[in-house]
């Protein structure tokens, strides 16, 4: 069973049942759905750059003057461990010779896009990553194309001016801070940015497809004919075998291939050290506090860990001595334990 929460709009700026009727269809644009001061700044970016332990293989550049080499040196710690640092004035001259900065997998190094990643990966069910794109100076775009996985897109600052469609269906479009966006699958599109410069962060959702669910099923099969040598003299034979095998695939099976990939995909959204879940501490002490995650598996039966996830928010928190009298369930401690070792939940002291 796949858990969300069942109010994403203020993370996505869009309401979960909306997003998913267009999901796959149409594409779908709000305007100001965000706080501007809620979603990813400048300053951010200077604060990922500079704290976020980027190298060459998270952090590209598209045209201007600089190469990807360059935008880092080489430091020594501790007088034998070196690594990478980001050389700001690089950065700077990038970006003023018309180039655009392009960090990936923003979602592991800054909350706000892994929170919007998770809520995003709970509709569709599938491990999202964010991408981050900043540029100056009217910098050109990568011109139209199309990609091969839907996206959700935040303007971050400045504006981004959107061709999407081609031929008569052609669409244009300005987003600025705050704005959203979501275009399927391949969705033409051709981006510019506006005079003053801006920065959007695209977040990248690749829907599972047939062929990952049939090699999942094939790994998974107790079929041992799946195992048996393919009959060089009759190709046509094992096909049909296989065709026939297909055709056992079952809804729980899917329904399963999704959660799996979905669990293996998305780490915990918070990490409980040195906090472990104990009884509760005698009045006067420190009060653990438990909040859930945006994104949470829970296996098919698994209902007492559910009603202790319906007492939970993702933005309040509630103190675990309230939560094991309100919960419902027989053995609560033991459910808020097995929760916070799934990353289901987070756990802190106060």
């Amino acid at each position: 069973m796949l858990v969300t929460d069942d109010n994403v709009e203020p993370v996505l700026g869009v309401g979960k049942a909306e997003l998913s009727e267009a999901k796959g269809r149409r594409w779908l644009h709000r305007s100001a759905a965000l706080q501007s001061h809620h979603t990813y700044s400048w300053n951010d970016l200077n604060t990922s750059l500079r704290y976020g332990n980027l190298g060459p293989d998270q952090v590209r550049l598209v045209g201007g003057d600089v190469s990807v080499d360059e935008l880092f040196h080489r430091a020594v710690a501790g007088g034998s461990r070196t690594f990478l640092r980001i050389v700001p004035e690089a950065v700077h001259r990038a970006l003023a010779t018309g180039g655009t900065l392009v960090i990936d997998q923003l979602d592991l190094i800054n909350p706000w896009a892994d929170q919007v990643a998770r809520a995003l990966a709970g509709i569709f069910t599938t491990r999202v990553q964010a991408n981050l794109y900043a540029s100056l100076c009217g910098a050109p775009g990568f011109g139209a194309h199309k990609d091969t996985h839907d996206v959700f897109v935040v303007q971050g600052r400045g504006k981004k001016h959107w061709t999407l469609g081609t031929g008569a269906d052609t669409s244009q479009l300005t987003m600025v801070a705050g704005d959203v966006l979501y275009l399927p699958e391949g969705t033409s599109h051709d981006v510019a940015t506006g005079a003053e410069g801006a920065l959007h962060i695209t977040f990248a959702i690749p829907r599972p497809n047939v062929q990952e669910l049939l090699s999942w099923t094939i790994s998974h099969s107790q079929d041992t004919g799946l195992l048996a040598a393919i009959d060089e003299g009759d190709p046509g034979a094992t096909a049909t075998a296989l065709a026939e095998r297909t055709h056992k695939i079952s809804d729980t099976d899917v329904s399963t291939f999704l959660e799996e990939g979905l669990s293996r995909g998305v780490a915990p959204s918070y990490v409980n050290l040195p906090y472990a879940v104990r009884e509760a501490e005698p009045s006067g002490t420190t009060t653990l506090f438990a909040r859930r995650s945006f994104v949470n598996i829970l296996p098919d039966g698994a209902d007492e860990h559910a009603q202790v996830l319906a007492c939970l928010s993702a933005t309040d928190e509630m103190a675990v001595e309230d939560l094991l009298s309100v919960s419902g369930v027989s053995k609560p401690l033991d459910v808020v334990r097995e929760l916070a070792q799934r990353g289901l939940i987070s756990l802190s002291e106060r």
